[in-house]
């Protein structure tokens, strides 16, 4: 519809962008170059989809005691130890900044 009008009235590229608040010209170039290489048909809005969700495999949970089972609970508890600490240094940080506040 912008091309044609483009075209039929003989208005600019900017004239053209201001009177269907096209927030910038070179959107329009960009419209026309494709419409010559490719035509219409690659102007045509497409329906934009969702990406879908891989669905999670059940994996099964290893047997109480075995070693995957022991080895996952060390992962785990390592990765809630390094939270711990994370935790722990960003608190004592602001306990500091707030000492250093209150001297001031």
């Amino acid at each position: 519809m912008v091309l044609n009008y483009i075209s039929e009235n003989r208005t600019s590229i900017r004239e053209t962008a201001a009177i269907f608040n096209i927030p910038t010209h070179s959107l329009i170039i960009r419209w026309r170059k494709e419409f010559e290489t490719k035509g219409i048909d690659d102007l045509t809005p497409k329906k934009k989809e969702r990406p879908l969700l891989k669905k999670e495999t059940n994996k099964p949970t290893p047997a109480e005691g075995s070693v995957e089972a022991l080895h996952a609970e060390v992962k785990r508890l390592k990765m809630e130890n390094a939270y711990l600490k994370k935790l722990n240094a960003l608190v004592q940080n602001k306990e500091k900044l707030q000492n250093k506040m209150k001297r001031k």
